[in-house]
């Protein structure tokens, strides 16, 4: 660290990064807190990248690179009055932190940041990063830029997982059933062909369709959440059109056309079409495409050096501490897929509890956000080769 230079402590940071409000889209404020932060704490090199990541870096010589990284993006706070603390009070009341991004996960990258300035103390020879990520609750974007941008040999995400050891996670892919009938007067529909009736069938004999199970990543699932007909004007005519959506959770290596082909199994007696809708994306050189609705399931070899690692180095962090490791696997998608490109691995960890991410409850406990600390400087150290 330079001389005159102070490190931040993660629950300070934490707090000045709540306070800067950063809604997908719209992270230039928290970025700026993580950008000073960084240049307080003497990183070598710090800057916001061209869709608004903001990096720091501790370089010192060669050796391999370990990236910290987690989001600074959020989800919209919501109506302030539903908050039992203002939302971006970034309060600290009854040992704990309030508001929006404490969770979900403006805390972890405090903590990354105090754990890359204590880590460069200690000594390491390599690189060590640490990069908040923008747009990861649209699309992932920040992460896959930086994935494309950046160079690392493995990299630690700090999504909320109650300080547990998380290896992966399922992927996602909507899917939207289109079912064909014939528009008729309601008073006759024997006219017509219902096609809400045919969307019926097909829930109701949904539970018959086989889906994978993983022994890590547990059953791949179809759960249907959203049903429109056509027309939808009237409530008096038998409707011709019917689309489903299917929120459809997958394991690893398994693509949208698989799923698609496991759906297809389902007897109607009726005309269905599948397809995974998108969404139009603008690129930062203000090309646009189209992003469909799916993320790729991600999972770190149990039996990788990489897993072997962060699991001997958590377990003796986490035992000075009088606790116990525990391992599995995310209940929700992260950025670990993009950030894995190029066979890169993945290792998760963070403070806070994954249930109260997106909610009028959201805090995170000061203790568990020192444990985080020590963790992050000590899985950096690990991977890197310093002293521990």
């Amino acid at each position: 660290m330079m001389p005159g230079m102070s490190v931040p402590s993660a629950v300070d940071l934490a707090s000045r990064l709540i306070r800067a409000p950063s809604v997908s889209g719209s992270e230039g404020p928290a970025a700026e807190v993580l950008i000073d932060a960084m240049r307080e704490a003497g990183f070598d090199d710090v800057y916001e990248d061209e869709v608004g990541n903001a990096i720091g870096i501790i370089d010192m010589g060669p050796g391999p690179t370990v990236l910290l990284t987690g989001h600074i993006d959020t989800v919209s706070p919501g109506d302030s009055a539903e908050w039992e603390h203002p939302p971006l009070g970034g309060d600290v009341v009854d040992g704990r932190l309030w508001g929006r991004g404490s969770v979900d996960m403006k805390s972890a990258v405090a903590c990354m940041v105090q754990a890359a300035a204590e880590a460069r103390r200690s000594g390491f020879e390599g690189r060590l990063i640490v990069a908040g990520t923008v747009l990861e609750e649209t699309n992932g974007f920040g992460s896959m830029h930086l994935a494309r941008t950046l160079d690392y040999d493995v990299a630690v995400l700090g999504e909320p997982s109650k300080l547990q050891l998380k290896l992966g996670h399922k992927g996602r892919v909507e899917v939207e059933a289109t079912f064909t009938g014939a528009i008729a007067h309601a008073a006759q529909p024997d006219l017509g062909e219902n096609a809400l009736e045919a969307a019926a069938r097909f829930v109701a004999r949904l539970d018959e369709v086989e889906l994978p199970v993983s022994e890590v990543l547990g059953p791949a699932t179809a759960t249907p959440t959203k049903l429109v007909t056509h027309p939808g004007s009237t409530t008096n005519v038998v409707p011709g059109k019917a689309q489903l959506i299917l929120d459809c959770r997958t394991l690893d290596g398994q693509t949208a056309d698989d799923v698609i082909a496991l759906l297809k199994g389902v007897g109607i007696n009726g005309s269905v079409q599948f397809s995974v809708p998108s969404s139009t994306v603008q690129e930062p050189d203000g090309r646009t495409r189209e992003s469909p609705h799916m993320a790729p399931a991600y999972l770190l070899p149990p039996d990788s050096r990489t897993a072997s690692t962060a699991r001997s180095t958590l377990r003796r962090v986490l035992a000075d501490e009088g606790m116990e490791l525990v391992e599995g696997v995310w209940w929700f998608c992260t950025d670990a897929p993009h950030l894995s490109k190029g066979g890169r691995p993945v290792v998760g960890f963070g403070p806070g509890e994954e249930e109260l991410a997106h909610t009028t409850r959201e805090s995170v406990s000061i203790g568990e956000l020192t444990v985080a600390t020590r963790a992050y400087r000590a899985l950096a150290l690990a991977y890197l080769g310093g002293t521990r």
